[in-house]
């Protein structure tokens, strides 16, 4: 476990909890597993009973739909948490798959010892209920932006506002973005080839400059 305080203290969760950090990991429990690069964390359909943290590697959470069409909704590294909202609503089915984008491990906490105060009335259970309200209003918000972006009528759209918030994010015009070429396509719900043809007409317009996964907005 010591090998994995840093990582732990990063996370939204345990915000303002650094001093009982380890006392807290003893009355919540948790469990550790790791997991190959392709392999699947949380399967579409599996119950979500617990909340995951990553402690290393990178993750994806993808959907797709009846005809196989897949979309990604969001890519996780360290630090990050996933599952929170399905486990807090009780849901029954995951609506969602998670896979390890990279070698991963993740920590699972279950979500009953979470939001439900322990027999020995441990000071920080306070604390993190109000912290895991704040990380679903968050999401929420991200759910929002995502669906404003996807909203765009034409590729070239969406390409433009994901690479703006993106130079926004990183507080400069030049950035790397976490997404293959397909990736990318599937977070933004469109055909790779389509991605490909007007990547390169907004690079010949003068528009963006880009080289594998580095852009620049001119």
């Amino acid at each position: 476990m010591d090998k994995n305080i840093e990582v732990l203290r990063k996370v939204k969760l345990f915000d303002g909890i650094d001093e009982n950090l380890e006392a807290m990991l003893q009355c919540l429990g948790g469990e550790v597993k790791t997991y190959d690069r392709g392999e699947i964390i949380l399967l579409t359909g599996q119950p979500v009973p617990a909340v995951g943290v990553i402690l290393s590697g990178e993750v994806q959470v993808i959907q797709e739909d009846y005809y196989g069409n897949r979309s990604i909704l969001t890519e996780l590294s360290p630090s990050h948490i996933f599952g929170e909202a399905f486990a807090s609503a009780g849901v029954k089915e995951s609506p969602v798959t998670v896979l390890a984008k990279t070698n991963a491990s993740v920590m699972f906490l279950g979500i009953e010892r979470i939001i439900n105060t322990c027999p020995n009335s441990c000071v920080f259970h306070n604390h993190l209920i109000e912290n895991l309200l704040k990380i679903l209003a968050r999401k929420n918000i991200l759910l929002s932006n995502k669906n404003q972006l996807l909203s765009r009528r034409t590729i070239q759209d969406k390409v433009l506002s994901y690479l703006s918030l993106q130079a926004e994010k990183k507080g400069n015009l030049a950035f790397e973005i976490p997404f293959s070429r397909n990736e990318l396509a599937d977070f933004l719900c469109v055909d790779r080839s389509a991605l490909s043809r007007v990547l390169s007409k907004l690079q010949k317009e003068g528009i963006i400059e880009y080289t594998n996964n580095h852009f620049k907005l001119l």
